[in-house]
């Protein structure tokens, strides 16, 4: 290389590390327009092009630099994330354990495929990376928090979870995604006075994108208002914000004030329903209301739900449209005759965790033949292939074109009072017919998939009464739990 081409490679870099990426791009473009193949040009060009979101070209100028430089740890690493990010998690893992084949101390390639493994299910392979990681970098804050979230979410080693989380707010103990976690975590133990002040620390993690609706009013602080009025609003999902709107009427009672409700437009009609004959208001998120304090829905429990006994002291007690509830149930019963309607329910949408929450279409099979029992499709979502691979295999199952479980909540909530029973995995149709008090059973991995605020142990939901948990025995294999769900 060049006096000339070697400066502007350098020029590149300190405009790269500057934040500069548009001059750090021309600099690096100009080196491969005199030397093509110039392997640290292509790189960091690759390197912005991932940046930008270009990941196929990301891929085509990180292998180049490769082929011109096999031996270098972290392009490898680098070239993996970019074929993670194009959907190529099996060509990633292959280039993240070259690189740190090659460079063993490469702390961020332990980490990256520790990553990779927990995601597609080899918690025992991911957490022997995190260690590696942390071996090498004990004060790796990333590494330790996904390591101590595997220990609990995948494994269920709630001590040892427990011992990288302390080590963890003695390291970081400004790290709001640490102290979410750890609160995330504490709750899940029952820890509820702890875990409630913990999970305050979400509003400071840059990771938690929940808008804020409180409307810029004054944070209430549990104790009864002598004047104005209390907004309540709904944060995270339509299942969240019924999980914790069993809370709201407590709420009401111990502030003693006139209670507004705000919640996600798809909610307001069954929550208004159910909430106006105790004098509470409800409405869409974000209108106008004049009161003198605010609080999110998730934080209630700081106030509310501080030990195990409080959980008794009542529910959101959901009312669905009788009109609809009642046309519903007589086309259903005139379909199925003498059988139960059973409402059904096997996927889950959740980004992160969704796919360990669901249960394989095949994998229903044995259990839905059961007899005595008419189907209804609970499913939201896409799930015609599904339907059809159910109705392939002889099961009755009914998808009502009528119901849409994802925009028309109200007709949803009819549609699940209408049923005898409800059988789903962890999604809003639990919370759904938790909240309407239809008897529910709920189906949880053994593993990650399993929610902070279902139990760890025992078929009791302290926050319905109609749910009973049924748990797989062994990561992966639903056959068991099917067959005590369903079974007569």
């Amino acid at each position: 290389m060049t006096g000339s081409m070697k400066s502007l490679l350098q020029d590149g870099v300190r405009r790269h590390q500057a934040g500069d990426l548009a001059a750090a791009q021309r600099c690096y473009e100009a080196v491969l327009a005199q030397q093509p193949d110039q392997p640290d040009a292509l790189h960091l060009l690759g390197l912005l092009a991932d940046h930008h979101g270009d990941h196929l070209r990301a891929i085509d100028l990180i292998g180049r630099a490769i082929a011109q430089v096999p031996d270098q740890a972290e392009w490898h690493g680098n070239l993996a994330t970019a074929l993670l990010a194009a959907g190529r998690p099996a060509d990633a893992e292959v280039s993240y354990k070259r690189a740190v084949t090659l460079d063993p101390r490469y702390v961020e390639g332990h980490y990256n495929l520790a990553n990779l493994l927990r995601g597609r299910g080899d918690a025992a392979a991911a957490a022997a990376e995190f260690e590696i990681a942390l071996a090498l970098q004990p004060g790796h804050v990333p590494a330790r928090n996904n390591l101590a979230m595997l220990l609990w979410e995948d494994l269920g080693d709630t001590a040892a979870a427990g011992r990288h989380f302390r080590l963890l707010l003695a390291l970081a103990p400004n790290a709001a995604s640490v102290h979410m976690n750890y609160g995330l975590f504490r709750l899940s133990a029952g820890a509820y006075a702890e875990g409630w002040v913990e999970y305050e620390w979400r509003w400071r993690n840059e990771e938690y994108d929940e808008r804020d609706w409180g409307l810029g009013l004054p944070r209430w602080d549990g104790a009864a208002l002598k004047g104005g009025g209390l907004l309540l609003w709904g944060e995270q999902g339509v299942g969240d914000q019924i999980l914790y709107g069993t809370m709201l009427r407590d709420a009401a009672a111990r502030s003693g004030a006139r209670v507004a409700v705000a919640v996600d437009p798809r909610l307001v009609d069954l929550f208004r329903r159910s909430l106006a004959p105790h004098g509470i208001t409800v409405v869409a998120r974000g209108t106008p209301i004049d009161a003198a304090a605010q609080c999110p829905f998730g934080s209630l429990g700081r106030w509310l739900r501080r030990e195990a006994g409080d959980f008794a002291a009542g529910g959101i007690d959901l009312v669905a449209d009788e009109t609809r509830r009642t046309a519903l149930r007589a086309r259903y019963q005139a379909m199925a005759g003498d059988r139960r309607l059973v409402g059904l329910s096997w996927r889950s949408t959740n980004r992160r965790i969704g796919v360990d929450k669901s249960i394989p279409v095949h994998d229903l099979l044995p259990a839905l033949r059961q007899p005595g029992i008419q189907w209804i499709s609970l499913q939201y979502g896409d799930c015609a292939e599904d339907l059809a691979a159910l109705r392939g295999a002889g099961i009755a199952i009914h998808d009502d074109p009528a119901i849409d479980g994802f925009r028309d909540l109200d007709g949803f909530a009819a549609q699940v009072a209408a049923l005898d029973d409800v059988v789903t995995v962890s999604n809003t149709t639990v919370h759904v017919a938790g909240g309407l008090g239809v008897p529910c059973r709920l189906l949880l991995p053994a593993g990650r998939g399993r929610l902070w605020y279902w139990p760890v142990s025992g078929n009791i939901c302290p926050w319905y009464r109609s749910v009973r948990i049924t748990r797989q025995t062994q990561a992966g294999d639903w056959t068991a739990a099917l067959a005590a769900a369903i079974g007569p």
